[in-house]
């Protein structure tokens, strides 16, 4: 069956795999907040500063057009504040977003090595959220961000 070159076929597709895989990382992280606040965010409070800048890129506000400078931020890993186990905390700098904040959110695991994969997918899911409020590009030459490139 040979591929459609219709670009706005293609643009649908796309965007229909974005919203699922929206959908399903939003699913994972409801399971991780609590009555009492968001672990996650406490968590990241305990992060050793500063975070270390893992990526630039160049966000244009899909409403009014502005251009903004949008940092992803990485911690090292450190022992879990509130419980066994390790954190990594994530932070997107510039979009005004849930990741946007001081501290950003944590990412849980059994060893520093399996926290920094989970932040890894945090940091997707930062960028999954950004792109409903910036087209994404890289800063030197604009060209888009492929969300579906692996980080």
């Amino acid at each position: 069956m040979p591929i459609s070159d219709d670009k706005s076929t293609r643009e649908a597709k796309l965007a229909e795999a974005l919203r699922t895989n929206l959908r399903k990382r939003k699913a994972a992280a409801r399971g991780a907040f609590r009555e009492d606040g968001d672990p996650a965010a406490a968590a990241a409070e305990a992060a050793p500063q500063p975070y270390n800048v893992v990526r630039k890129l160049l966000g244009i506000s899909l409403r009014g057009g502005e251009r903004v400078a949008l940092t992803i931020e990485m911690s090292v890993p450190f022992a879990h504040p509130d419980g066994q186990g390790w954190a990594v905390a994530v932070r997107l700098d510039g979009d005004g977003g849930g990741f946007d904040t001081d501290y950003g959110k944590a990412a849980f695991g059994r060893d520093g090595l399996e926290a920094t994969r989970k932040a890894l997918e945090l940091v997707q899911l930062a960028l999954d959220l950004a792109i409903t409020t910036h087209d994404l590009r890289w800063p030197d030459d604009e060209r888009p961000y492929d969300l579906s490139a692996p980080l």
